[in-house]
């Protein structure tokens, strides 16, 4: 059989030490404040909620890499990574069933249907969780109640905040509260301290991991769109910082939006997916059933992922027709 000297591979060419994992080790690492957090509210039930659906993961990428003919690729640390991301959604009282559940829906439907990692359209976190809210809202909403004596309520904020207007919600939960984190509030695992959530995600952006204008542009947009609807009408809108510290807008910002696979390449896309993806989580917040928005809104932002991707610089010296660049000579050639 005659070989060819020279074999083209599938993109992409240009290899660096960026491996898969070394990028699902700094992601994990980054996701350890906000697990410790998420310990120090709720107690051992969020590291057996984590320790769950890291290790059935794992278990159903093995499964799923044998059924579809794939090699096994365990030791990348992808199945623990995304497992891991996908326990910081969940509450801490989330039965053991419904977190295997949701990580066989993530790396069925969010990985292995598409033919392996980094070929998913869509992620598959963001596919679980939709699925498990869909299909078990009531245990997906049973957050703990907070472990502090003094609370004002036991709902979530962005409960009370569409339960009792801006109000109540902004007096029963100081934004210092929100921030640090606090036993006087509840909510997903990893929802507890955006301050966590910041020294995982600078982290990330520190290591070169994600690009910081995803985060950036999704906290502008959710910032900008609640502040205006707050200076409309402050009787029925939160501030912008109660928006920005309640509930899972840091932990999108940071650990979801930028997925690599499912965000744009481009430094315009990047802009334009996250700052549509923070205007989303406020109006789905604002207007919709749901109290949280952050997360459906990060999966409705990547499905124009590749029209975003289109948005690029002009090459210098040409200007484009609907066939190729036509590229200008100077004069007296």
């Amino acid at each position: 059989m005659n070989v060819p000297d020279f074999v083209v591979s599938a993109p992409p060419h240009i290899h660096s030490a960026y491996t898969v994992r070394r990028l699902m080790l700094a992601s994990i690492a980054a996701m350890l404040p906000p697990l410790a957090a998420g310990f120090w509210a709720f107690g051992p039930d969020a590291l057996r909620v984590a320790a769950i659906a890291v290790a059935s993961a794992a278990a159903w990428d093995l499964v799923l890499q044998r059924i579809f003919g794939k090699p096994l690729s365990i030791a990348d640390g992808s199945a623990a990574a995304y497992g891991l991301l996908f326990a910081l959604l969940l509450p801490a009282s989330a039965p053991w069933w419904l977190v295997c559940l949701g990580t066989l829906v993530l790396l069925l439907l969010g990985k292995h249907v598409y033919g392996g990692l980094g070929c998913n359209p869509f992620n598959g976190v963001l596919i679980a969780y939709a699925a498990l809210m869909l299909s078990y809202p009531g245990l997906m909403q049973d957050l703990p109640v907070p472990t502090a004596e003094d609370i004002m309520t036991e709902s979530a904020p962005l409960v009370e905040l569409k339960d009792k207007g801006p109000e109540d919600a902004e007096a029963a939960f100081p934004l210092a509260e929100l921030f640090v984190g606090s036993r006087k509030v509840t909510g997903a695992i990893g929802e507890i301290s955006p301050l966590a959530v910041l020294g995982g995600g600078l982290f990330l952006i520190a290591t070169r991991t994600i690009p910081w204008i995803i985060p950036a542009a999704f906290l502008a947009g959710l910032a900008g769109l609640s502040g205006l609807f707050r200076l409309l009408d402050p009787q029925t809108y939160a501030s912008p910082l109660f928006h920005l510290l309640a509930g899972g807008a840091f932990l999108s910002a940071f650990l979801i939006a930028p997925d690599w696979p499912t965000s744009p390449v481009t430094r315009a896309g990047r802009f334009c997916y996250g700052l549509l993806a923070g205007a989303l989580a406020f109006a789905i917040r604002a207007w919709s059933q749901w109290p949280e928005g952050a997360y459906f809104a990060v999966f409705l932002a990547s499905l124009l992922t590749p029209l975003l991707d289109r948005l690029r610089p002009a090459v210098f010296g040409a200007r484009f027709t609907r066939r190729r660049p036509v590229r200008h000579r100077p004069a007296g050639l």
